[in-house]
């Protein structure tokens, strides 16, 4: 990846909940990363939107690294099975 497509995103590392141990690539807004995402997974088949609430970012070489931890309060009712990583 060049500098300047490292300069347009950063990588989105979810800390906890049941997205725990994931990444995404997403691009800046207005040249800052997002301070909370919304992530939309299907549980047992039906919807489920789960928020997420930056914490802590890190530079490695040229990329950003930002931490999300999952606000289960603000994010729908699920059951997290620690053992399921299909969600």
């Amino acid at each position: 990846m060049s500098t300047a497509e490292t300069a347009k995103e950063y990588i989105l590392e979810f800390l906890d909940g049941p997205l725990q141990g994931q990444t995404q690539h997403r691009p800046y807004i207005d040249g800052e990363y997002e301070k909370e995402v919304d992530a939309f997974v299907a549980v047992e088949g039906l919807p489920s939107q789960l928020h997420y609430v930056a914490r802590d970012s890190r530079k490695v070489g040229e990329n950003l690294f930002v931490s999300y931890r999952w606000d289960p309060a603000d994010s729908d009712s699920i059951e997290v099975d620690d053992q399921d990583t299909n969600i």
